[in-house]
């Protein structure tokens, strides 16, 4: 109990309350399910409106758009971060939309991500970082690589390297939770990608492991 409440003491007085107020907002990856670019097409404008509204009602906290094609033509496709319930909560949203509904996408993956506190939007490729802790440590020491770690992803958002971030937590092999986070960061390639994780605390001492993924260039959801 005492190491649950150091810790959410440390972020409550690096973030803010809201910080810890446990959004559920969840990364997801689609992928085309069809060769019929042509259809694609059609109902671009159906899709833009129904996701709009998503967009409007304050549901999407980050889009990319990734270079994709269908049958050798060029289609972008988005990946996202949409808030809801749970991961059905998020088939669910994404069920009543056109490309959907025609069976034109398909959800390649749900990445939970917890509640967004930093955002930025630079026009550049943006790669994911989540980090799973993977050694235990003792208190102190937990603290103070989370402050550490917390500290340079603020920095690195004022600097303009961090796109986005979002805290979580994880539960760990003896049931106690332990806070969590990943970053949007802007990078040439995954392999420069992983080389920037390194100026995390907790990944430089092995404390955690970091899992990379590639977004494509952040949409700056203000100008929609």
């Amino acid at each position: 109990m005492k190491k649950s409440i150091k810790t959410t003491l440390l972020i409550t007085s690096l973030l803010g309350s809201s910080a810890i107020v446990q959004a559920a907002d969840y990364g997801v990856t689609l992928n085309w399910n069809t060769t019929d670019a042509d259809k694609v097409l059609s109902m671009m404008d159906e899709q833009r409106s129904a996701f709009g509204e998503l967009i409007k009602n304050k549901e999407i906290k980050d889009m990319f758009l990734v270079e994709s094609e269908i049958d050798g033509k060029l289609m972008g496709i988005l990946r996202f971060v949409i808030e809801a319930d749970n991961e059905k909560g998020v088939e669910d949203k994404l069920s009543y939309l056109p490309f959907y509904k025609e069976n034109l996408v398909k959800i390649e993956h749900i990445q939970p991500l917890g509640g967004k506190w930093l955002d930025n939007t630079p026009s550049n490729k943006n790669y994911g970082l989540m980090f799973k802790w993977e050694a235990d440590i003792n208190v102190l020491e937990m603290d103070r690589v989370i402050g550490i770690d917390l500290q340079r992803v603020i920095a690195l958002n004022k600097s303009g390297l961090v796109t986005s971030s979002y805290i979580d937590t994880q539960t760990v092999k003896d049931g106690s939770t332990r806070p969590t986070y990943s970053v949007s960061i802007m990078a040439k390639d995954e392999d420069h990608a992983r080389e920037l994780s390194q100026q995390f605390e907790a990944v430089s001492l092995g404390y955690a492991k970091v899992e990379v993924m590639y977004l494509g260039y952040k949409i700056n959801m203000k100008a929609l």
